[in-house]
């Protein structure tokens, strides 16, 4: 139904979910020397709920987005971006659920720290960028764990419906930087996943 790439990278975002939930405090900030960034994912084998469309919808919002981290991280030094082919060929090795996805990518890749990406919800606009009937909405998780202890070191979300200037007014500085336009869905991401890592005080 979905490509096998693709669904290599359903565990690996998901840890972030499944980790945060058994640790809910971060741990004290304390320098890393190197962060595997790993393709983003989706949950859609864990939601029976999720239809074909909307599972094509987030995989399609979870390349996007990858596509985000590798642009807004491949020049830090400290970041190792992992690509589809290397998150592909870890999975058979993988074992001990979540923390062990995160340990052995760790493990593998030479980092203390894992940075996870999931897509919630990434739904398209329907109309134009002047007359739209219903918004894009997008929903992001990304987490940064320790690989060895899978300790929560950072985590951040990114859930968002544009708003017009009537129905909020206080949105009047948000529509002014997009333009005073109905943008897309990738438009949404962009600006928020970029603002996102921007506060991560790991990636300085």
């Amino acid at each position: 139904m979905f490509a096998v790439s693709s669904l290599s990278f359903v565990l690996l975002a998901s840890c972030s979910a499944n980790i945060g939930d058994d640790k809910q405090s971060q741990a004290p900030l304390k320098p890393l020397s190197c962060i595997a960034v790993l393709p983003a994912g989706t949950a859609v084998d864990k939601d029976e709920t999720v239809g074909y469309d909307q599972a094509r919808s987030l995989e399609n919002g979870a390349a996007f987005a990858t596509g985000i981290l590798a642009r807004e991280l491949s020049g830090n030094t400290k970041v190792r971006v992992v690509s589809a082919g290397q998150a592909a060929s870890l999975a058979p090795e993988v074992s001990g659920g979540s923390f062990g996805t995160v340990s052995a990518i760790g493990k593998k890749i030479g980092c203390e720290g894992v940075l996870v990406t999931t897509v919630r919800r990434f739904k398209q606009r329907e109309g134009t960028e002047y007359a739209s009937d219903d918004p894009a909405a997008a929903d992001l998780h990304m987490a940064l764990i320790n690989a060895a202890n899978g300790a929560v070191l950072w985590t951040a979300d990114f859930r968002e419906t544009q708003e017009s200037f009537l129905d909020n007014i206080l949105s009047f500085d948000k529509m002014q930087k997009q333009g005073f336009k109905w943008i897309s869905v990738e438009q949404l991401v962009d600006q928020g996943m970029s603002e996102r890592l921007a506060t991560c005080p790991y990636l300085k």
